[in-house]
C-alpha cells in the first residue's frame, strides 16, 4: 500500500488532492527518524486502539495514499515494531469531504516525537499553474532558531519569501507556473545548502507538498514530495574544494577555485607563464557566457557547478592601469571543465580556442575547507 518512488511521476503528480464528497480521506506519513537504521524504524499504526493492515511495518520516509475514515474524532498510536508501547499518541477530529495528511515527526533527542496533520484541500489553481506547500519535517538541531532555512532556487533566489522557516512549519499552499524546478533547502542567508534535489518537472493542475526530512544525524537529509515520492538529491555545493591549487604538469601553473554555494556557481582565477616566463592570469566563471542586446554579459546558465563537476568559460583581460580612463578589454578565450575527486585531487580540461584540448591534474594546495583524511 505504500509508495516510494526514486523519481518524479508526471502521472502521480497529477493526482488532486482535493477530494469529493464523502468520508474524510487521510494520508499517513513516517517522516520521523529516530533510528539509525531503515529497518530500526519500522513502526506499527493503530488507530482508534485497532491495527490497521495498511499501516504495519512503515519505515522513514513512506506514506501511503488516502484512506477513506467516517466523520469523527480519531485517537492514533504509532508503536515501534517489537514493542507493545505507543511511542506517539495523537488525537484529530476528522470532517466528511476533507482530505488531510497525517505524519510523525521528530527523531526523540534534537525534537521530540510527535503526529501532525495537515489540511490538504486547496482552490484550483490557475491555468497552467501548481499548488505547492513546503513543510519542514527535518529536525537537525535542538535549537528551533538553529533549524531555521530557506528556501531557493539553484541560482539562490528565495522562493516565494521563504526565508527564516523554522522545524515543523509549513507554507501553505501557494501557486506557482508549472515548469521544471531546480530548488534547494538552504541556510537564512544562503551561503551553506542542506538538500539539493535534481531538478523535477512540475505539471499544471497538480497539487504537491514537498517535505524535508531527515535529520542528518540518524538519517540523511532529503526530500519527499507527495503524492510523487522521494526526490534524488545531490551532493550540496560546499566550500570543500575552495583553495589555490597545484598543477602537477607545469611548474609554477595552477588556479585559484572559489566555489559559491549560495548559487550553486564556481568561479576563479587559472596562473600560467607564457613562453618568455611572463606571467598570464586568466579568470574562469560557470555561468558561462552571454551577452544581451546591449553587448552586456549575462549569465546564460546559473547554478552549473554541483559541486563534483564544472564547465567554466575562461577569460583574459588586457589592458587596464591606475587612471580611471585606462580601458579593460575582456575576451572569452576557451573553456576549462573541472572535475573533483573530492576536495584533495581534481582534473582540469583546458580548451583553448584554436588548440587542442590540455588535461591536467592538480592538487589542493590549501584544502582549508577539507575533511577529507589528508
Amino acid at each position: 500500500m505504500f509508495k516510494r518512488t526514486a523519481a518524479v511521476s508526471t502521472a502521480l503528480l497529477m493526482a488532486m488532492s482535493t477530494s469529493a464528497f464523502g468520508a474524510a480521506k487521510v494520508s499517513v506519513a513516517h517522516f520521523a527518524p529516530f533510528a539509525d537504521t531503515i529497518e530500526g524504524t519500522a513502526v506499527n499504526i493503530s488507530i482508534n486502539g485497532a491495527p490497521v493492515d495498511a499501516l504495519q511495518g512503515v519505515t522513514f520516509k513512506q506514506f501511503t495514499p488516502y484512506l477513506d475514515l467516517d466523520e469523527g474524532t480519531y485517537t492514533v498510536e504509532v508503536f515501534p515494531v517489537g514493542s507493545d508501547e505507543a511511542a506517539i499518541t495523537g488525537t484529530f477530529p476528522l470532517t466528511d469531504g476533507m482530505s488531510y495528511t497525517l505524519y510523525a515527526a521528530g527523531n526523540g533527542s534534537t525534537q521530540d516525537l510527535e503526529l501532525r496533520a495537515l489540511v490538504d484541500d486547496t482552490t484550483a489553481p490557475m491555468t497552467g499553474n501548481l499548488n505547492v506547500r513546503v513543510v519542514h519535517a527535518a529536525p537537525f538541531a535542538a535549537d528551533l532558531a538553529a533549524t531555521e532555512v530557506s528556501i531557493r532556487t539553484a541560482d539562490g533566489m528565495v522562493v516565494n519569501g521563504l526565508v527564516g522557516v523554522p522545524y515543523n512549519v509549513d507554507s501553505g499552499f501557494f501557486e506557482i507556473p508549472a515548469g521544471e524546478y531546480d530548488l534547494k533547502v538552504a541556510s537564512n542567508d544562503g551561503s551553506v545548502n542542506y538538500i539539493d534535489p535534481l531538478p523535477a518537472a512540475l505539471p499544471a493542475g497538480a497539487d504537491v507538498t514537498i517535505f524535508a526530512v531527515g535529520d542528518g544525524i540518524n538519517q540523511p537529509l532529503g526530500i519527499i514530495a507527495t503524492p510523487v515520492g522521494e526526490l534524488a538529491t545531490r551532493t550540496p555545493v560546499d566550500n570543500s574544494t575552495n583553495g589555490m591549487w597545484g598543477i602537477a604538469e607545469g611548474t609554477g601553473t595552477g588556479f585559484i577555485f572559489m566555489p559559491m554555494p549560495a548559487q550553486n556557481r564556481a568561479v576563479g582565477s587559472w596562473y600560467t607563464y607564457d613562453a618568455d616566463g611572463n606571467p598570464i592570469f586568466f579568470t574562469f566563471d560557470s555561468c558561462l557566457e552571454e551577452t544581451n542586446e546591449m553587448g552586456d554579459f549575462e549569465c546564460s546558465t546559473p547554478g552549473a557547478f554541483d559541486g563534483v563537476m564544472a564547465t567554466t568559460s575562461l577569460y583574459l583581460s588586457t589592458g587596464g592601469g591606475p587612471s580611471e580612463d585606462d580601458v579593460v578589454d575582456t575576451a572569452k578565450v576557451g573553456e576549462i571543465d573541472f572535475e573533483f575527486m573530492g576536495c584533495l585531487d581534481a582534473m582540469a580540461t583546458v580548451r583553448l580556442d584554436g588548440a587542442e584540448d590540455a588535461v591536467y591534474t592538480a592538487t589542493n594546495l590549501t584544502a582549508a575547507f577539507c575533511n577529507d583524511e589528508m
